[in-house]
Order: structure tokens, then C-alpha cells, then sequence
């Protein structure tokens, strides 16, 4: 195995290439490694036309309204000039797609409520709650039975 370690003081976040001749669960788990240490990874919202930056463990939700996207946290919301899509394929798994227009984090979920009405997740501290539609309500049951 070969370390390659490039240091570009024009990068503004951590970035790792993995090269391999096939994906092996050993990959699987070094990468796994690398993103579970990168925890004090954070992201630049604005609010009232000032910039902040979140760390992602703090944030309970994404949600995209009238072409905009709303970021959560526990106490504060935010807004980010990024679509959805693009912060879905730069966030770590944590965050999990429920709904066409939001990304939930996992590890903040309290509880999943399934209902006629309505399949209603309820946050960790805070008293916001998000709906996660019919398409991946079983998804998320499973990544959260997973998370123990």
C-alpha cells in the first residue's frame, strides 16, 4: 500500500482519494475510519446575511422550499445557496435522503412516528420535526434499527 499525503493551502475542506484494484469490505471499513474521524467537519450557511460555519454533527436537517435550502440545527436555521441534490453527494452517510425536498442527519433522530396522517420524525433535543414520505419511510426504519 502506498500513502500519498498532498498539502494545498488553497483547499478549504480535508479531501481523500482512495485508489484500489477492487472494493473490499476492508476498504469499506478504512473509509468508513477516515470519515468517522473527520467529526469536527463544518459547513458555511448564512443567516440574516451573515456566515457562520456548522459543524455537521450539530445539524438536524436539510430542507429545500421556494427554491431555497433551509439548514436546522437544534436552535438556529440557516440557508445555504447549494441545492439538495449537491449537498447529498457530499455529506457523510449520516445524512440520509426522506423526502424529495430533505436530508435528515441519523444520529440526531429521537423517534419515527408511522401514522395515517403521516410518517413523523421527532429530533434529539429540540422541538422540530420533519415528515419523511411513504418512498423512505423503510429505508430510514432500517438505518435507524441499524444505528442500535
Amino acid at each position: 500500500m502506498k500513502i500519498h499525503v498532498e498539502v494545498d493551502p488553497k483547499l478549504t475542506n480535508t479531501e481523500v482519494t482512495v485508489r484500489v484494484p477492487i472494493q473490499t469490505a476492508a476498504v469499506d471499513q478504512m473509509v468508513a475510519a477516515i470519515r468517522a474521524a473527520d467529526t469536527t467537519q463544518q459547513l458555511t450557511f448564512s443567516w440574516h446575511g451573515e456566515n457562520f460555519r456548522v459543524n455537521l454533527t450539530d445539524i438536524l436537517f436539510f430542507e429545500a422550499s421556494d427554491h431555497q435550502v433551509a439548514v436546522h440545527t437544534a436552535t438556529a436555521m440557516y440557508t445555504t445557496g447549494q441545492r439538495l441534490y449537491e449537498l447529498a453527494e457530499n455529506l457523510p452517510s449520516q445524512f440520509m435522503k426522506v423526502s424529495k425536498s430533505a436530508i435528515l442527519n441519523r444520529t440526531q433522530v429521537f423517534s419515527l412516528t408511522r401514522s395515517v396522517t403521516g410518517n413523523l420524525v421527532r429530533f434529539q433535543n429540540s422541538h422540530k420535526q420533519l415528515y419523511v414520505s411513504r418512498r423512505y419511510y423503510q429505508a430510514l426504519k432500517r438505518a435507524l434499527e441499524e444505528k442500535g
